[in-house]
């Protein structure tokens, strides 16, 4: 490894540090500490670890306290991204950056296995950007012709996508309402369902209601 291909390989690694530590963590929490305290020596030893090849290990522990604190699907799928954005061709450099990618991939997983869904809708949304996410890794790994990790994506990548649809099946669609004026939510769940004990869902599904005694005349709900 030369100085120069070091030095991007370690910068490298450091964006993806600082995106674990901004990945919608509870920075307040114990979990939160952990993942600092991780990323802090990783990043204190970086130099040398990325020389050594030996990055892999720490680093695996560093996205695993990411999720262990909290990280979201998205803030993870951003530390994927900032892997992935990379452009540097040396194979030292992907290294890290590929590596580093497969590890969001790992909790990304776990994140969505985690994930109570309320809509068939959000596990659409799920499901395309786990497609988008795992197709630049797939792709790097067969064009290294490096079955073994190639073998890994894909399995794993499947494992998700069967999770996901099996998981929609049952779940009911977003539909839109509109009707000629405003009124209370209670009234609203009950003309829309028949049943004012549905109310919340109708406050989850629109975020944006000011009051719950004046529901906006058009919005969206749950089909089912």
């Amino acid at each position: 490894m030369t100085f120069a291909q070091r030095r991007v390989a370690v910068a490298a690694l450091k964006v993806v540090l600082d995106a674990l530590l901004a990945a919608g963590v509870d920075a307040a929490s114990q979990d939160g500490a952990t993942l600092r305290q991780l990323c802090g020596a990783l990043s204190a030893d970086a130099v040398d670890q990325v020389q050594a090849g030996t990055f892999g290990t720490p680093l695996r522990a560093c996205f695993a306290a990411a999720t262990a604190a909290g990280a979201t699907f998205m803030g993870m799928d951003r530390v994927r991204q900032e892997a992935q954005s990379v452009t540097a061709p040396d194979l030292p450099v992907q290294r890290v950056a590929q590596t580093a990618a497969r590890f969001a991939l790992v909790e990304m997983a776990k994140i969505i296995a985690a994930t109570t869904f309320t809509s068939r809708q959000d596990v659409d949304a799920s499901l395309a950007r786990i497609n988008a996410a795992f197709t630049p890794a797939e792709d790097f790994a067969a064009a290294q012709f490096n079955n073994v990790v190639w073998r890994a994506l894909v399995a794993l990548h499947g494992d998700v996508v069967r999770d996901l649809t099996a998981r929609a099946r049952p779940l009911p669609r977003i539909v839109s309402y509109s009707f000629g004026t405003r009124m209370p939510l209670l009234a609203l769940a009950n003309r829309l369902f028949g049943d004012a004990g549905r109310a919340e869902q109708l406050l989850a599904e629109n975020r944006d209601v000011v009051h719950p005694l004046f529901m906006p005349a058009s919005g969206r709900a749950l089909s089912g």
